[in-house]
């Protein structure tokens, strides 16, 4: 499947969604913030920077987990 189709198939899948946290999710993705690129971190002690940086990376190449995701989790954890 090429580009286009994946495009066309995402764009048929959401508009029959009414899934709001996908919807949700996906908006998300597609706006990240501009401010993200901002975050002044020079003042603060270098290991600190270099974690805050990575962290900053892992958002931005979507690496990370939503708050939805980490609920279940630790609901998953505590059940145990």
């Amino acid at each position: 499947m090429n580009i286009d189709e994946k495009k066309k198939e995402v764009l048929a899948l959401l508009s029959t969604t009414n899934d709001p946290a996908l919807i949700e999710e996906v908006y998300d993705m597609l706006h990240i913030p501009e401010t993200i690129d901002q975050v002044n971190v020079e003042q603060l002690p270098s290991p600190l920077r270099e974690k805050i940086n990575k962290a900053l990376d892992d958002y931005k190449t979507g690496n990370y987990i939503t708050h939805e995701e980490m609920k279940q989790k630790v609901h998953q954890w505590l059940i145990k």
